[in-house]
């Protein structure tokens, strides 16, 4: 190897190895005293460099930000529509969806804990809550994709939605500590879905009856 070249990868690894410190400590401290608590010169120290040097890698907080929920993301329990098995029936769904929601709470609960910016204080995170609130609601619309096809009702969503919140699953953990949250939550959603089935069941039988007649 050349050593111009083996000097350049030299320098690029120690690049690479000083954002990960960076964003590692940033991480840790948010995680500790939340997002907007956090300053640079604390992160400098935590990470061991030099304050000018967390500047050069991430020069205003958007991007720093940015760059830690991104990583923190990544670590986090999968969900995606990956999650639902093929052609599974819908009480299996709801089941893996609690799961998997729930799961990504737990795992996120250090850093959600100190609560989320007003809307509008730090616009990075209010993109970041308003992909996870999308991401969330479609995979709903999956999970009762075998009852509604494509287009399940509006507010069934927006109960499931709200069900499935992490205010929802922390005041659960914190008020029942010896029942499952995934557990009360699934056996909620499914009284939903029998109680929407309920309601429009005789709609459609009426609708069978006249084509019928």
């Amino acid at each position: 190897m050349a050593p111009r070249r083996y000097r350049i990868e030299g320098r690029l690894r120690a690049m690479e190895e000083t954002r990960r410190r960076i964003l590692e400590a940033t991480v840790a401290l948010h995680a500790e005293q939340g997002v907007l608590a956090t300053t640079y010169a604390q992160i400098a120290a935590r990470a061991d460099v030099a304050l000018p040097t967390v500047y050069k890698y991430f020069p205003d907080l958007p991007r720093l930000v940015a760059a830690c929920t991104r990583h923190v993301d990544a670590l986090a329990p999968a969900l995606g529509p990956e999650i639902f098995a093929p052609d599974s029936a819908l009480e299996a769904r709801i089941e893996v969806l609690v799961a998997a929601v729930f799961a990504r709470h737990r795992f996120q609960a250090p850093w959600m804990r100190h609560g989320l910016p007003e809307p509008g204080l730090l616009p990075v995170l209010d993109e970041f809550v308003a992909e996870g609130r999308a991401q969330l609601r479609a995979l709903i619309a999956l999970a009762l994709a075998p009852r509604y096809g494509a287009a399940p009702p509006p507010a069934l969503i927006a109960l499931f939605e709200t069900l499935l919140d992490f205010s929802a699953w922390q005041r659960l953990t914190r008020t029942l500590p010896e029942q499952s949250p995934e557990a009360v939550t699934q056996a909620a959603l499914l009284a939903l879905v029998a109680a929407d089935m309920a309601k429009t069941q005789p709609r459609e039988s009426a609708r069978q009856r006249r084509r019928g007649s």
